[in-house]
């Protein structure tokens, strides 16, 4: 079907596919911008979706007008357009906290990740920091500020997540020793620990807890009590973790056994 000259209709597949793109890189798509975006009609986008739902192998929430990536199961791993609002405001007090944790002068290393990006927006208000980080996106940000010496770890970019990873990744990342490192997860259990939703930055995360005096986590409360597909390293590898306001109280109370200092923000 032809719209106009030159527009071609999409087919049922291009659309299904592009609706499962959008959902992948933003997290939630709606009915109304679908129906425009595509010039289909609202009950057409709505069979599309209910198809989607029912066999997408990604699992979707069904919400009145559209679907949501449900990111509350560990093995989810939105890209990061996605996660960057996702849970943005408890980042950001996160980020804050573990500010203080910074002193004038000091390296670090930056595990890449949301999270990790809000902390980078803040690092310019200390002074001659020495920064290492293994996120393109974390290091572009540093790279504003003309008072941090920024070093970005050589190895394989992780498309549509902007993270550095691989064994090279990992080599490269032994050759420094910073005073802290903070590490970002997608899942914690109380019991198995940090753990990643994917393997590709699973060696160098658990890189950055044998490269620092101090490992730092940081990860909002939407994380604990989920599962990863893999462990990165156990909670007394940890020597501070801060976390948001909102985890089951037992859970907070079983992870303080393993880490000295726990703090909710």
């Amino acid at each position: 079907m032809i719209l106009s000259k030159g527009v071609r209709q999409l087919t049922r597949a291009e659309r299904l596919a592009r609706i499962v793109e959008k959902l992948r890189i933003e997290g939630s798509v709606s009915v109304k911008n679908l129906s425009k975006e595509m010039n289909v009609s609202e009950p057409t986008i709505r069979r599309d979706l209910a198809e989607i739902a029912e066999n997408l192998e990604l699992p979707v929430i069904r919400v009145h007008g559209g679907l949501i990536l449900d990111v509350q199961k560990g093995g989810i791993e939105p890209l990061f357009e996605a996660k960057l609002s996702l849970m943005k405001e408890q980042k950001q007090r996160i980020a804050q906290k573990a500010l203080e944790f910074v002193e004038d002068g000091d390296s670090i290393i930056l595990d890449s990740g949301t999270t990790a990006l809000f902390l980078a927006k803040l690092l310019y208000k200390k002074k001659g920091l020495k920064v290492i980080t293994v996120d393109i996106k974390v290091a572009h940000e540093l790279s504003l500020s003309q008072d941090i010496d920024v070093y970005i770890v050589a190895g394989q970019i992780r498309n549509g997540f902007y993270t550095i990873g691989s064994a090279l990744a990992e080599a490269s990342l032994r050759q420094f020793y910073a005073d802290k490192a903070f590490l970002t997860a997608d899942a914690i259990d109380p019991q198995l620990g940090v753990m990643n939703s994917s393997m590709f930055e699973v060696g160098v995360k658990r890189t950055i807890t044998e490269c620092a005096k101090m490992v730092i986590l940081i990860a909002d409360h939407s994380k604990i009590g989920k599962r990863g597909l893999v462990k990165v390293c156990d909670l007394s590898d940890v020597d501070v973790f801060i976390t948001s306001k909102g985890a089951d109280p037992q859970m907070i109370e079983t992870m303080s056994r393993s880490v000295s200092n726990l703090i909710e923000v």
